[in-house]
């Protein structure tokens, strides 16, 4: 039975490491920094920058909760970074994300071949996987809530880096990291800020509310 529980852990665990590369969830039970809109309207993205600010949308999620109705919340989780986009049409990124994200489990999504886990016996794995260095938080507790679970995750705050080629068509910024597939990505450069889809091939013409981006500050 342990060696199940453990399985059920480990799927719950790969489920929110998806999640830890997110920032601000505009539809989580904390809150987080409402999304406003965002336009594309191109330019000129030469020079270096930083992250400011993330705005996810709650669509970005949908994979995850479409047969488990869990409550995700990662308003305390911060994204920081540098954007340097070189005038010889290469670029290089930085980015840390850390902070804790919370997530509430009803009995539907512990539940794995008929077994629901308790939440103690979730924990008790959790803090089996941290000591095996396998799961992506610096730390993590589950509590009862209700006939659930409510477990808070707090990301090591990990850094990622990306290289690359870049072009501009229009509104659209093209970046090809190496050895990757191009991708085209929404944009908008106004002034000293830059603001990029987070999502590839997002409608960039008038996304509205609610649709996934960043914003940069130019240094």
């Amino acid at each position: 039975m342990k060696s199940r529980f453990s399985t059920c852990s480990i799927l719950l665990v790969a489920s929110l490491l998806s999640l830890s590369a997110c920032g601000d969830d505009g539809d989580s039970d904390g809150g987080g920094a409402a999304c406003g809109d965002f336009a594309a309207c191109g330019g000129d993205p030469t020079g270096s920058w930083t992250i400011e600010e993330t705005c996810l949308d709650p669509s970005m999620f949908a994979e995850l909760t479409e047969s488990c109705d869990a409550r995700i919340d990662i308003s305390g989780v911060e994204m920081v970074g540098t954007a340097e986009f070189k005038p010889d049409s290469t670029y290089v990124t930085t980015s840390t994300m850390e902070g804790p994200m919370k997530v509430v489990y009803p009995p539907s999504c512990l539940t794995m071949d008929g077994v629901t886990l308790t939440c103690a016996q979730l924990d008790e794995v959790m803090q089996e996987l941290l000591a095996q260095g396998v799961a992506p938080f610096a730390s993590a507790s589950c509590a009862a809530a209700g006939q659930g679970c409510a477990c808070t995750l707090v990301l090591e705050g990990t850094t990622t880096t990306g290289a690359g080629t870049w072009s501009v068509s229009g509104s659209s910024l093209t970046v090809q990291a190496d050895g990757e597939a191009a991708e085209e990505v929404p944009f908008c450069v106004e002034g000293s800020s830059l603001t990029m889809a987070i999502q590839a091939g997002e409608d960039g013409g008038a996304p509205g509310a609610g649709k996934s981006y960043m914003r940069l500050t130019k240094r």
